[in-house]
Formats: structure tokens, sequence, C-alpha cells
């Protein structure tokens, strides 16, 4: 673990990636907040006006459609999934709109986002909003009024904090109209952009997953975010059938899981992950650093595969399990 240390530490002091990108699905009217309720893992009424969440959308068998962060208004519901997923998760909720007063829509303009992060990036930040601290996950920050690149250019620019690569870093999306915006405000700024391949390595030390990174037929106990995306206490939601089943058994048979991979060609998202020298899964996400030829892999698990003695390969390559900041830990 400390040459992964090593390699994130050797990110300039503040950086920006646009790797993060998001459909935005709103649902609006006096029932939006029940509404929406019943179809998300995590509990929406227990946060406050303008406050964010992780959940899952699933479908009536319990699968995982979708990961998303949730964002609580007054009479209204901002989903934030992953570009290119919005008209899916719209779709699906308007299935089972009747008579609820509410309407359902994505976005006409998609979202442009940049991730900073980096020992300085609160510092800059405080020029255009307004941070305070306590800060927590997903706190979200005003503009301030004389703000040079925001405020005075009407652009609805959101910021807020998220630990997807370091247990502190800051998301800034604006409409995608306002995209040179940012290329200005990074110019202007001084900010270094990261390759998809180091922010890739700090999400995977952490454990955040990508929509991309969930199979069809997945369960959302089968991720490893029990604590921060699923309420075992709230009402019924699409799905919870099979979540609650799940919890009363007590185990799940598959995990997403993290791997350090030892030295040598490259990955690629797709390789074969083997378990005693039989194919068990493929790699969904790798990130590398280029201190070295080591690279992290995620991938979606057997807990028998990894109990095997005989020791897991990615694409013929010894692999480790790496604990993870954000994932719940393996009960093997």
């Amino acid at each position: 673990m400390s040459a992964i240390r090593n390699r994130i530490s050797s990110l300039p002091e503040r950086y920006s990636s646009a790797l993060f990108q998001f459909d935005e699905v709103v649902v609006d009217g006096l029932d939006a907040i029940q509404f929406i309720s019943n179809f998300m893992t995590a509990d929406l009424n227990r946060l406050k006006v303008d406050e964010c969440c992780d959940a899952f959308f699933c479908d009536a068998r319990g699968w995982i459609l979708d990961i998303a962060v949730v964002v609580r208004g007054v009479d209204r519901v901002r989903v934030l999934v992953a570009r290119g997923r919005g008209q899916d998760i719209a779709s699906h909720l308007s299935r089972y709109h009747i008579k609820e007063e509410l309407i359902i829509y994505q976005t006409q303009e998609n979202l442009h986002s940049m991730l900073l992060s980096g020992s300085q990036t609160e510092f800059l930040l405080e020029r255009y909003f307004e941070i305070s601290t306590p800060i927590d996950v997903y706190q979200q920050f005003p503009e301030k009024g004389d703000s040079k690149f925001f405020s005075t250019r009407t652009t609805n620019a959101t910021l807020m904090i998220v630990d997807w690569i370091s247990p502190r870093s800051f998301l800034l999306i604006v409409p995608e109209q306002k995209k040179s915006v940012l290329e200005e405000f990074v110019e202007y700024n001084e900010i270094s952009n990261a390759t998809d391949e180091i922010i890739t390595y700090a999400r995977l030390q952490q454990g955040w997953p990508l929509a991309s990174d969930i199979p069809k037929k997945t369960i959302p106990q089968e991720v490893g975010l029990n604590d921060r995306a699923i309420s075992f206490t709230k009402g019924c939601y699409l799905g919870q059938e099979t979540v609650a089943r799940l919890d009363a058994l007590g185990h799940v048979n598959r995990r997403l899981v993290v791997f350090d991979v030892e030295q040598g060609g490259e990955l690629v998202v797709g390789d074969s992950v083997a378990s005693g020298g039989d194919d068990v899964s493929h790699v969904t996400s790798v990130g590398y650093s280029s201190e070295d030829d080591k690279a992290l892999v995620m991938a979606i698990m057997p807990l028998k595969a990894l109990q095997d003695k005989r020791g897991l390969t990615v694409a013929g390559r010894r692999a480790t399990i790496v604990p993870s900041a954000l994932l719940d830990s393996i009960a093997t």
C-alpha cells in the first residue's frame, strides 16, 4: 500500500479532471419526494433541503439499474447519473408515474463537471465560493457575489465536496454551454489536468465504483456501499424485497473488489480475473500511475474465489486485494 500512497501524493498541489460527467434527471412537484423515495435504496426523507446522498435505483427483482447522487429540494429532487444514462432513469420512473402531482424530465442541457483536489484547492475555491468548515461529503457551497468566473457570468455553477478520489475533493458543475468558463478557470488559476489513468487509480484506492463497474443482475449489497447507499429501515421501494431477504440471510455471494496487480504488461477493461487458474470475472476499471508498472483494477468477484489458496491473477499477473476506504470490508 505504501507504493499506492506515494503515487497519489505525487499529484500536483491542485489538479482537475473531466472524468466525472453527469446527466441530470429532475422530478418536480408536490409528490416528488415520496415518489422518488419509492424507487431508491437510501432514505430520502432523512435529508434536509439541499442535502445529497448516494443511492441505487433497482428494478422489481432488486437488480441495480443505476447508482446515483440524489439531491433533495423542497418539492423537487435532482438525480445525477453518469453521462448517457439519464434517459434510461427518466423512462424507468415515468413508467410508474400515474396520478402523482409531479413531472419527470431529463435536464435539456448536459452538465459539464470538473473534479478538483490537492492541498491548495480549498484556498483557491474560497475566492469564488462561500466555503466554510466543517465540511461534509456532498455539502454544497453558494457562489460569492463578486466571483470573477461564476456569479458575474450567470453560469449557475454548483460546487460540492466529494470523497470519490480522496477524503476531500471538490466537484464543480456548470451547464454544458458554459464549459469554456471552466477551461478559462483552469488556465487562469494554473490548475494542472491529471490523466484519467491517475484519477482512476485514486478512485480505486478509495474504492469508489462507477456505473460501468456494476454488471447487470447485480444486487445493491454486492457493491459494498451498504452504509452510505442503502437504508434497511426505510419504507417500501422497488426491489426492496430482494434487498431485505439478502440482509436477513446475512451475506452475499459476490462482491466488488479492488486488486493491486504486480508489474507486467498493460491491463485493459475486460481482462480476465482468475482464481486458482480458473477465470471467474473480468476487469471493469484500470488505474495507472506513471511511476511504475503496477496497477489497480476493479472487478466483481465470487467470494468463494477470493478464498482459494492457489491465488488470484489478473491477465496472468499476481493480484492482491486492496482494502478500500469506501467499500465495506469483505467477510470471507
